[in-house]
This record gives C-alpha cells, sequence and structure tokens, in this order.
C-alpha cells in the first residue's frame, strides 16, 4: 500500500515540475513579447508626433507671414526633450529599456523655438529669433495633452508649446 501512495505523489510532482517547467518560459516569452510590443508602440507615436510637427509647420510656412495655426498633441511618458538643431532638425528624445534614444526628423523650412537649447541652469533663456538651437518649452516635456502653436515669420516657422 505504501508503494502505491509514493508512485502516486512522485507522479503528481512530476506533473508539477512540468508544468512548471511549461509556464515559466511560456510567462518568460509574453513578457518579452509585451514589452517589445509597447516599445513599437511608443516608437509609433514618437514618429506621428514629428511628422505632425513638420507637416503643420511646412503648411504654415507657405502661408502669408503671420499666418498661424495650434496643433494639440499627445507626449507619450517615454518623451525627455523635443529640441530644434541646425535649424532644420526636430529631435525627439525619448526613453525605452534600452536606453535614450533620439528620432530626428528633417524639415525643408528654418524652424525656432523660444529658448536656446541646451538649457541654462539658471533662467530660462529667450533667444532672439530665429534660433540656430532652440526648443519649443521652457521646462522638459511631461505626458499628457500639449498644444504648439505654430507661427509663419518671413524666413522661418516658430514653434511655441501654449499648453
Amino acid at each position: 500500500m505504501n508503494k502505491s501512495r509514493a508512485q502516486v505523489s512522485m507522479e503528481y510532482l512530476i506533473i508539477i515540475g512540468l508544468s512548471f517547467a511549461v509556464l515559466v518560459p511560456g510567462g518568460y516569452f509574453f513578457y518579452n513579447y509585451s514589452k517589445s510590443s509597447n516599445e513599437a508602440t511608443i516608437r509609433t507615436q514618437i514618429t506621428q508626433i514629428g511628422n505632425s510637427i513638420l507637416t503643420n509647420a511646412e503648411s504654415i510656412y507657405g502661408l502669408s507671414d503671420g499666418s498661424m495655426v495650434t496643433l494639440e498633441l499627445r507626449y507619450p511618458k517615454n518623451v525627455r526633450d523635443i529640441y530644434i538643431m541646425d535649424d532644420k532638425e526636430l529631435i525627439i528624445k525619448y526613453e525605452l529599456s534600452s536606453g535614450v534614444n533620439e528620432a530626428v526628423f528633417f524639415s525643408k523650412v528654418v524652424l525656432s523655438g523660444n529658448f536656446t537649447y541646451p538649457r541654462p541652469a539658471s533662467a530660462p533663456y529667450t533667444c532672439t529669433q530665429p534660433c540656430e538651437n532652440s526648443t519649443i518649452t521652457q521646462n522638459l516635456p511631461q505626458q499628457g495633452n500639449h498644444q504648439i502653436k505654430f507661427e509663419s515669420k518671413t524666413k522661418y516657422v516658430l514653434l511655441t508649446q501654449t499648453k
């Protein structure tokens, strides 16, 4: 009788062990898949934000001097900074599990923000327009809804974050 109980107990332990051998790797693969899927979604959102900013800037530039339009965007929590380099490069810095990444978008028109980049340690410095290296916000961007105002100037487009 004890032999039979020992055999049943051993079979039960083998079944439990095999179950764990299947569930643990399955859970690991599911976790990695969901993480990579989330990161792909964030990259897509960043690309959409950059393309929207450039499309609006280029279309407002074609209108008369002083024309304005406001665009509402939703930043994901991973956005660390948005700035303009060399008048025509819009750069969105964001963070993923692999580290900090930059998405670079090239504009056909000259872009400028209100503030110098990199941001000074003391009070924000407003630059003389157009700024070669600039940013659209005094502070680092936060997650959530934001409004960006595009204003056509004679030789450039001024980008200002209003909300």
